[in-house]
């Protein structure tokens, strides 16, 4: 089964385009001074919209090596 995005995820996948999240000290999920729900985020990666890397979220499968 397919998972397609939400329409209201969009704004928030297109923060990606821009930068990372990173994980915040309390968990959850931050760009700047946004929070980002784990649902949310969830959504995106389960989406293929965005992908995990170490206590950071980037756009799609964009993964560093280091």
């Amino acid at each position: 089964m397919k998972v397609t995005m939400k329409n209201d995820d969009r704004p928030i996948a297109r923060l990606l385009e821009f930068g990372a999240f990173e994980q915040g000290p309390r968990g959850g999920w931050r760009f700047g001074t946004k929070r980002i729900a784990d649902r949310v985020v969830d959504r995106l990666i389960a989406a293929g919209a965005a992908s995990r890397d170490g206590d950071r979220i980037v756009k799609g499968a964009q993964i560093c090596a280091g």
